[in-house]
This record gives C-alpha cells, sequence and structure tokens, in this order.
C-alpha cells in the first residue's frame, strides 16, 4: 500500500505524538465581534475603579506609588457619525381563519291588493246661443272727373352716318400631295414546335368517410356555499435603520478528483465511523445520451390477438370492390408492390381500363393502404361457378412499356446523379425520393434509351442502389441496397424488433457465396474515374470482378457501387419467416423490404436485413412472410 503525505495549511502548535486530524474544521469560525483587555500594573494597596466603555480593544496601564489613594476612571470616546440602529420587531402573527356560513335572509313578500276606483260621470251639455250681429250698409256714389289735354307734338330729325365698306377678297390655297406608297414585307419567324405527349394522372382519392358519436353526460349543479375569509392587518410603518440586503453565497463547484501527488484530501462531514476510512472519489459529470430504440417492437406475450379487416375502393369514385383470397408482394428485385386477388363476374365490368388506361383501386389491410393499377382481369368458370382473377401493380409501372414510349436522354452539360433521374420522371407526375449520396456525372456522360422507368433504374444500378415505389403515392424511392453493412448490424439499431414467440413457421437455409474483402471499379471515358474499394482491417486479398459503369464518374459513385458489392459476398443465410400482421401500438403491422430485424430466438438472438415480404389475407386470417437475408457464423 503507498503513503500519501498529508499536506496541512497551518502548523501545529502543540507538541507530542500521536496527533488528532480533526477532519471538517471549518476555517471561517466566527470571531467575537468585541474584545476587552484590562492590563495594569498596581503597587500592593492600591485601590481603584475602572469604567470602560463598548470599545474594540481597550487597554489601561497605570503605576501608582504606595500609599496613594483615589478612583482612575478610563474611557474612550471618538467623535464619529454613526448610523442610527434601531431594532425592529415584527409581533403580528397569522389570523386564524374563521368559517361562517353566508345565510340570505329573506321571505316571500305578500302580495297587496289596492281596489282602483274610477270617478267619473256624464258631462253636462252647454247650450249656447250664436247670433250674427249685422245690418245693410248704405250705398255712397261718388262722381270722376278725368282732366286731360292734347299733348304737343315735338319734331327731330334723325340721320343715319355710314358708308359702302370695301370688299375684300382672299384666295383659300389648299397645299397637299399624293403620299408615296411604302411598300414593306413582313416575314414571320417560326417554326413547328416539338409536341411533347404528356400523360396527365390525377393523384387523387376519395376519402373515406368518417363516423363518429358523441355523448353529452350533464346533471343540475348543486349550489356550494363557500365561506370568504381576508387575512390580513393594517401594515405599520418600519422605524428608522439601516438594513442590508444579505448576499447570497456563491455556488462553488464540487472538486472532482485529479490524480498526482501530493494530493489534498477535502472532506465535507467528519469522519464519525473511525480510521481507517474508506476513501470513495467520483465526480459529477454530464449524464450520457440515452440509447435509441428501435422503432417498432413487439412485446412478448402469453398470446396474440389481432381482428383483421380488409376493404376496397375503386378510385376516386370509392366504390367498394369485392376482393377476396388477396396477396401482396414486394422485394428488392422489382421496383414496387404487386396484387393478386379473386372476385366476382361483374369486376370484369367494374375495373374495366378507362381511355385506355388502368383503373386504379385502394387496399386497406388493417389500415395499412395500398394503392394499384389493375393491370389484367381474367374471367375463369367451373361447373357454373364463375370467378375474375385481378393482377394489379403500383402506380409507378404507369412509367414503363405499354404506357410511356421510350424516349433518348443525353447529358449536354454537368449534372448530379438525381437531376437525371428527375429530368426522366418530368412531365409524368412521379416524385422522387433519393436516400442515397448523390455524386456529379459530366456531360456527355450520360445517354440513355428507353422509357423513363427504365432510366431511373438504370441510374440506380450503376451503384448498386435500389428502386422501391411508395405504397399510396406516385413516387419513386431510391433507396440503399444496404442501409447498415453486414460487419456494423451488430452495433446498429434495429429497425424491428421481436421475439421468436410470434413466428408462426420459419425456414432456414444456407446460400453460399464467394467471399471477398476488394474490388476494382472503373467508370467511362467520358470524366470516368478508377476506384478501388478495400474492407477496413482485412488483408485485401481476395478481389471480386472488377466493375466498369460509365456513370462512375465521381468517387463517391465508386464507393457506393464497391462496398454494397462486397457487403453482399461471403456466406449468408436465407430464412423465411411466416408471422401474422400485428397493428396498433409498438407493432410494425406490415413489415417493408429494407427494414432491419431483430429477432430474440431460442438459441440466442441474431440479425438479418428484410429482403422481402409477401402478405396473404384470406379473412379472417392475414399472414406475413419475410425473406430475411442473415450472415452465417
Amino acid at each position: 500500500m503507498a503513503a500519501t503525505p498529508l499536506v496541512f495549511k497551518q502548523q501545529h502548535q502543540g507538541a507530542g505524538n500521536p496527533v488528532q486530524l480533526v477532519l471538517g474544521a471549518d476555517e471561517g469560525a466566527p470571531q467575537p465581534k468585541y474584545m476587552l483587555a484590562a492590563v495594569g500594573r498596581l503597587s500592593l494597596g492600591m485601590r481603584g475603579a475602572v469604567r470602560v466603555a463598548a470599545v474594540q480593544r481597550v487597554t489601561a496601564v497605570g503605576r501608582i506609588t504606595a500609599g496613594l489613594r483615589g478612583p482612575v476612571a478610563v474611557g474612550w470616546y471618538v467623535n464619529v457619525s454613526r448610523p442610527s440602529v434601531a431594532m425592529v420587531t415584527d409581533a403580528a402573527q397569522p389570523a386564524q381563519s374563521l368559517r361562517a356560513a353566508v345565510q340570505g335572509v329573506w321571505q316571500q313578500s305578500m302580495r297587496t291588493q289596492t281596489a282602483i276606483t274610477q270617478i267619473w260621470q256624464d258631462a253636462r251639455h252647454v247650450s249656447e246661443q250664436v247670433r250674427a250681429l249685422w245690418q245693410q250698409a248704405k250705398p255712397l256714389r261718388g262722381a270722376g272727373v278725368d282732366v286731360m289735354q292734347d299733348a304737343a307734338s315735338v319734331r327731330h330729325g334723325m340721320r343715319s352716318g355710314f358708308e359702302q365698306s370695301l370688299r375684300r377678297y382672299s384666295a383659300a390655297l389648299d397645299v397637299v400631295q399624293d403620299a408615296q406608297a411604302l411598300r414593306v414585307a413582313t416575314l414571320v419567324a417560326f417554326e413547328q414546335a416539338v409536341r411533347l405527349r404528356n400523360a396527365l394522372q390525377g393523384s387523387m382519392q376519395q376519402a373515406l368517410p368518417a363516423s363518429g358519436r358523441w355523448l353529452t353526460s350533464f346533471a343540475h349543479g348543486l349550489p356550494v356555499r363557500v365561506g370568504v375569509g381576508g387575512r390580513y392587518q393594517e401594515a405599520a410603518k418600519p422605524g428608522p435603520g439601516q438594513w442590508v440586503w444579505p448576499l447570497p453565497p456563491n455556488p462553488q463547484p464540487k472538486p472532482c478528483y485529479v490524480p498526482g501527488l501530493p494530493a489534498a484530501l477535502v472532506f465535507d462531514q467528519a469522519n464519525a465511523s473511525g480510521l481507517p476510512a474508506a476513501l470513495v472519489f467520483r465526480c459529477k459529470r454530464k449524464a450520457p445520451d440515452p440509447q435509441p430504440t428501435p422503432h417498432y417492437v413487439i412485446p412478448l406475450l402469453p398470446a396474440y390477438m389481432q381482428v383483421h379487416h380488409l376493404t376496397a375502393h375503386l378510385l376516386p369514385g370509392m366504390e367498394p370492390v369485392p376482393l377476396t383470397d388477396l396477396t401482396l408482394s414486394a422485394d428488392d428485385d422489382g421496383y414496387g408492390w404487386s396484387l393478386t386477388a379473386n372476385g366476382p363476374e361483374h369486376l370484369m365490368e367494374q375495373l374495366a381500363p378507362v381511355a385506355g388506361l388502368p383503373t386504379r383501386v385502394r387496399v386497406d389491410i388493417n389500415g395499412i393502404a395500398f394503392v394499384f393499377a389493375i393491370t389484367s382481369t381474367a374471367r375463369s368458370r367451373s361447373f357454373e361457378r364463375k370467378r375474375v382473377a385481378v393482377q394489379g401493380v403500383s402506380v409507378t409501372a404507369m412509367l414503363g412499356a405499354p404506357y410511356m414510349p421510350q424516349q433518348s436522354w443525353l447529358s449536354s452539360a454537368a449534372a448530379t446523379a438525381q437531376q437525371l433521374a428527375v429530368q426522366a420522371l418530368e412531365f409524368t407526375g412521379v416524385g422522387l425520393d433519393w436516400q442515397i449520396a448523390d455524386w456529379l456525372v459530366p456531360a456527355g456522360a450520360w445517354s440513355f434509351q428507353g422509357t423513363p422507368l427504365q432510366a431511373v433504374l438504370r441510374v440506380a444500378e450503376s451503384v448498386g442502389a435500389v428502386v422501391r415505389s411508395h405504397p399510396t403515392a406516385e413516387q419513386l424511392i431510391i433507396a440503399p441496397r444496404y442501409p447498415v453493412l453486414p460487419w456494423h448490424w451488430a452495433d446498429a439499431v434495429p429497425d424491428v424488433q421481436m421475439p421468436a414467440a410470434v413466428i408462426v413457421t420459419d425456414e432456414l437455409r444456407p446460400e453460399p457465396r464467394a467471399d471477398y474483402n476488394a474490388i476494382y471499379l472503373t467508370g467511362g471515358s467520358v470524366g470516368g474515374v478508377q476506384g478501388h474499394v478495400v474492407r477496413s482491417l482485412s488483408a485485401r486479398d481476395k478481389l471480386a470482378p472488377a466493375v466498369q459503369d460509365d456513370l462512375i464518374t465521381h468517387a463517391d459513385a465508386a464507393r457506393l457501387r464497391g462496398q454494397w458489392a462486397l457487403a453482399a459476398s461471403g456466406n449468408k443465410l436465407l430464412q423465411t419467416i411466416s408471422m401474422p400482421v400485428l397493428t396498433g401500438g409498438t407493432n410494425p403491422g406490415i413489415v417493408r423490404p429494407g427494414q432491419l430485424l431483430e429477432v430474440a430466438d431460442t438459441d440466442g438472438t441474431w440479425r438479418g436485413l428484410v429482403r422481402g415480404v409477401n402478405v396473404s389475407a384470406a379473412l379472417p386470417k392475414v399472414r406475413q412472410q419475410l425473406t430475411v437475408e442473415r450472415v452465417a457464423a
């Protein structure tokens, strides 16, 4: 056991051994506020009185000869200003709450009836005689005399002074001439535009009617009487004084143990159990990040119960389509989902193509929706029993033959691989979900002739990616063939976690493959690159067959194609699992290709990548069959 020297901040004042170690002593113990010291030297027989006021430190020194008696007064006064100090005593306590019932004292008032008497009588008629007092006026006659005489005529001559004005003639001239005709040749510059044929597809579907029932439960509330009391009193004005706001102590971080000698040991509490003391060192650090959990987890239960629902509707009118014995399937070797089902004879007319385009049917299994384009309806008859076999594919199949003509693409300018795929889907109404790394393709390196679907498949094939279709939307998904490389499956977070108890049947068969750890890749003559991809921490001695592709024009493209080629090598196991379709909660429903699966089996936990899924629905039973790729030990 190594010896650890103890370093003390103060020197030991005592003597002798052993020395007691007091752990947890506070260096900042409060010191007395006042200190009084009286020092004197008196001869024999000396008497006196010493009066000392409240001072910080007072020393009285005197020398008195023998035989002298008398009082000695010592005082200390400093003429300085002192703040007024007052003690405020708060003599108050919370008043006790008084609960009193509030009562309303009232009663129904009595009705007072008062007789209303109307006192009236008929008025008397008052007659009054109206008399007209007048008499005949006397006529007055008067004579009128007209006084006039002839007026004297007054003669006066009137003359008109004017002369004949001279006539002036003015000639009006119109100066005009014929305009010269200008002949201009009008040229119309145009050329025949290239006709673009675009298939318009309506991306819509009839909404499902949702019905709900609302129940309202209510009753008349009971009156509640609550007594309210106010707990307060008249505030008192504080007296004069001085108060200093207390400052909170600065929080000090807890010390962490730092190796090194000599080490200063700081103890918060004294050791009560005696020596030797167990020293436990710890330092509070940041809490670790929570570990990611799988997105879907199927719990381990004694029994699994699921009520299945299967519906099919014709789009866009949402007319019911009676389908039985339905099967859905998808895998990484294709580009979409496929449908096979049976139905009655009238489906020949109901699912017939419209204007040369297939009809669309929406299928729901336990609330999981899929949309298919019906490509075939074949009628069969057996002993007067007629039925129709229905086949369909994802709606992205409309991008291929025979619904789309072949076209030619040539990159005249530099573009990324994603832009080349988007250019192939232009004017089709189909979207693109690019989930892999993108790379630059120089001008002239891309040339292709085919349908838009074939062009997208060609871009994905150049780096070993897979093409999937969205279950309901018109969308293509470019996804990595190995989202997680097989040698990293043990450290990755699985997409679906389930126990072996949920498996109904399974089949495991080996699939031997050559084991490679290095590969050479070469691009085309226009902008191509040469790459050498190797598996880390390997001997690099097992070369895979070289790959040549015109679209390997960047190191990222070579890396994608190389690492997925090495991931597919080596001995593999293919396990086929049959299990029910469980929905609700953390159950995954229908497991999709490309998801990493973790199974807690009876002989240990293993992980694998889902390569394909096949769902068979024949009510009341619905099963899904998964094809899982595993790494052989």
